[in-house]
């Protein structure tokens, strides 16, 4: 679909590299976003993602590339002759702002997969669907809707896009994430990511596009940034200044890996601009692209929001030896990848999407500070402690002592019985001893 003779150029903050001008992209399968060490948001049904680039030879129109992502767990897999089967019809439609329906299409989709596991959307997989409209420049919205044929459940999504006249140069097209490029026999392959929604900072993702320009060769630099909502740049690069010698010409570059203070909305933006004198002048703009980055809050962002004491939090499944080896890092950035090492050696499901031991531990960390919170958070208590490492009970039972004065609370579980009694000033204080040994343990 996207595969053109090209010039593709590839750079980061300070490097930069051009592949031969014969070489073209070609879009692989798309993935849906990764949802790795997380579950994914209730209400997440289907993601969809608009993007417009050039329609070269065709007066008055522009591409308009319409992609949908329906994650494995959102549609129903029936077992058939040992496999799992599934099917559903995905309907597209666009109009414009007046209701007016410009374009439709009605596509009908089956799967097969020959593990359970990939069908109940444990590796995060998804069944993709492209599809291209011709439209005039202007403001639309566009609908999805897709029909499970198994459980007759529906799910829709609208979105708006704006189609820019791309013939007005120079000019860039929309701003596509990638999560995968390879080459093959000279050619690029790219695997698009569907959406927004980094889920995940830890993806190696590239930002791809078009430029178009009139005059051809040019020399022009391509500069990145991304965004918060009050125009702070968090992050950006500057490729070194080349020259274009087609004009239309393809380019990606990778999103160098950033900490986010927070989740929220960000955006990427991709401006370029003129160079003279082998210099960029970074205040002139010639053209320029933006679109959302948006970093969804999730157990993992919240974990990570503030990683000094998720690590200080590691008491009650890690040994001192490991969190003072997490803490040596000489960086926040060496610091949160000796983090995720950490919960890697825990994941027991090492090659799925999901950690449920991260999940689990932190979940009951987040519950600890709900239930158990004093003047100190919940977590630090004897109540948060035993609740972390063992779970909720199976029983628990509460008494006071012969002279009434004192209350206690006993927590049954199949291996252990712990008493907490009252201190008066709502704090319960454990009164029986723990194992010397007594740390958290995933158990499926």
């Amino acid at each position: 679909m996207l595969a053109r003779n090209s010039l593709t150029r590839l750079f980061g903050a300070i490097r930069h590299r051009t592949v031969p001008a014969v070489a073209a992209l070609t879009v692989l399968t798309v993935p849906a976003p990764p949802l790795h060490g997380q579950t994914p948001q209730k209400g997440t049904s289907i993601i969809v993602d608009a993007m417009v680039f050039h329609a070269p030879g065709i007066t008055g129109k522009e591409f308009t590339d319409v992609y949908v992502a329906v994650p494995y767990q959102s549609i129903q897999f029936q077992q058939h002759d040992g496999r799992f089967v599934a099917a559903y019809n995905a309907h597209i439609s666009v109009r414009d702002l007046l209701g007016r329906t410009i374009a439709d299409t009605t596509i009908r989709r089956s799967m097969i997969e020959e593990s359970y596991q990939v069908s109940q959307g444990s590796t995060g997989k998804a069944d993709n669907i492209p599809v291209r409209f011709l439209l005039s420049p202007g403001s639309y919205r566009y609908e999805v809707m897709i029909e499970d044929q198994f459980s007759h459940r529906e799910f829709t999504r609208t979105d708006t896009i704006s189609v820019r006249d791309l013939s007005l140069t120079p000019a860039l097209s929309s701003l596509m994430y990638v999560s995968q490029i390879e080459e093959r026999s000279g050619r690029y392959a790219i695997t698009p990511f569907i959406g927004s929604g980094i889920w995940d900072h830890s993806l190696h993702l590239f930002v791809f596009f078009e430029v178009y320009l009139e005059t051809v060769p040019a020399d022009v630099a391509i500069g990145w940034k991304i965004t918060s909502a009050d125009d702070k740049i968090l992050i950006g690069g500057l490729g070194a200044p080349t020259e274009i010698s087609q004009r239309t010409s393809q380019h990606f570059f990778p999103i160098t890996a950033v900490r986010f203070p927070a989740s929220g909305r960000y955006t990427m933006n991709v401006m370029l601009h003129p160079v003279s004198g082998g210099v960029a002048d970074t205040s002139v703009i010639l053209a320029q692209a933006s679109r959302p980055y948006i970093i969804p809050r999730t157990l993992s962002s919240s974990v990570l929001s503030d990683l000094t004491k998720a690590i200080k939090q590691l008491a009650y499944v890690a040994t001192q030896a490991d969190m003072d080896n997490i803490l040596a890092g000489t960086t926040e950035g060496e610091r949160e990848y000796r983090f995720d090492q950490f919960w890697k050696t825990l994941d027991p499901t090492p090659n799925t999407v999901i950690n449920e031991a991260f999940d689990e531990y932190y979940g009951r960390i987040a519950t600890a500070n709900r239930l158990f919170k004093t003047y100190a958070d919940g977590w630090i208590t004897d109540m948060g402690r035993v609740y972390i490492i063992y779970g909720e009970p199976t029983n628990k039972e509460r008494a006071r002592s012969v002279n009434g004065l004192t209350e206690y609370e006993r927590w049954t579980y199949p291996d252990h019985t712990f008493m907490f009694e009252d201190s008066g000033f709502g704090e319960w204080r454990l009164r029986t001893p723990m194992p010397a040994d007594a740390k958290y343990r995933y158990h499926r």
